[in-house]
């Protein structure tokens, strides 16, 4: 069953793919991975700009809502910035409110980047929009699949990742 096409604003971006991609072809699945990621970087910066931030500065305060208190520099591994640009991003983020810096639990001599109430409601409209976009795509039977395939894709990049 197809769905009709939905009308999309100029801005938004598009993609060409085959309507019947084959099962061993490889190229399909990029072809879909690159659609997903462009329509995630589109969304993320959408709701980027609904709090006023950057989109980095966004993925940041997502990963402080999926791990928790997180120390800069393992937030900063996770985004790939250096030292010196997680420190920007932590400084503007808390300068906006949106974190706070915390003494670490087990390390008296550092401390962790922890999302303010309005961080973290800033970010709880995106995991509303995603958790929507899983509802609507994919039934309850496939979401195991789906993560599992994530998951072992993610995986396998950071292996081969050069």
């Amino acid at each position: 069953m197809t769905r009709p096409p939905q009308a999309s604003s100029p801005a938004e971006p598009t993609i060409d793919h085959p309507a019947e991609p084959r099962a061993d072809d490889v190229s399909t699945v990029l072809i879909a991975l690159q659609h997903l990621q462009s329509r995630m970087a589109f969304v993320n910066d959408r709701l980027a700009k609904r709090i006023g931030v950057g989109a980095t500065d966004f993925l940041a305060l997502v990963h402080l809502s999926v791990q928790g208190d997180t120390p800069p520099k393992k937030v900063g591994e996770a985004l790939g910035l250096s030292s010196g640009a997680m420190t920007a991003l932590a400084d503007r983020l808390e300068a906006a409110g949106l974190v706070s810096r915390q003494q670490h639990p087990s390390d008296r001599r550092s401390f962790v980047l922890a999302l303010t109430a309005e961080g973290a409601s800033g970010v709880e409209g995106a995991g509303a929009t995603y958790a929507r976009a899983v509802q609507e795509a994919l039934p309850a039977s496939r979401r195991p699949v789906a993560e599992a395939v994530f998951r072992d894709l993610g995986t396998a990049l950071g292996v081969l990742a050069p």
